[in-house]
């Protein structure tokens, strides 16, 4: 099982989610500079639990100072992939939706081709185990996948199938 630490760690969305909170960033900045905080207890264990979700501090509660460099090299790797591929993370699950409507379609299109064969069906419960591969939130894939068409719906909820005209 990967450490979530080491997961978020090239997330700059996590990041500065945790910087962009005052009391965070303060805790964060007296770790930093080696001072004691002032923070209240209940707030600083809040502080350094966003802190460790983010990747800003290490398993035992210190600063991690490489952090950022691999924050800019997940970034750039990021980059550098094309297509639909840019919406997944190296484990091959999707760390975020594209915003606009015809590269939404493209990832879902490959999820879609990845999840079911030509003439295959699936029950709802099957499809969800199988969308779970690919996201924590199977259900909204699962919407999303019908919504654009991609996957069809028996109208009482038991199948889904490819949208390919194949029975």
């Amino acid at each position: 099982m990967k450490d979530p630490v080491q997961e978020s760690a090239g997330d700059w969305r996590q990041v500065f989610g945790a910087l962009a909170n005052e009391e965070t960033r303060r805790y964060y900045a007296q770790q930093v500079l080696g001072l004691e905080s002032d923070l209240r207890p209940e707030r600083r264990a809040k502080a350094r639990q966003n802190l460790a979700s983010a990747g800003l501090l290490d398993e035992r509660g210190l600063v991690d100072e490489q952090v950022f460099a691999r924050v800019l090299a997940a970034g750039a790797r990021r980059d550098q992939r094309t297509g639909s591929e840019r919406y997944f993370d190296e484990a091959g699950r999707i760390d975020r939706y594209p915003r606009k409507h015809e590269e939404r379609l493209g990832l879902l299109r490959v999820v879609a081709g990845k999840v079911l064969r030509h003439g295959q069906r699936l029950t709802e419960a099957e499809l969800t185990s199988k969308l779970e591969e690919f996201t924590d939130d199977p259900v909204l894939l699962r919407r999303y996948l019908v919504d654009y068409g991609m996957l069809l719906r028996q109208p009482d909820g038991s199948a889904y199938r490819l949208a390919d005209g194949s029975d």
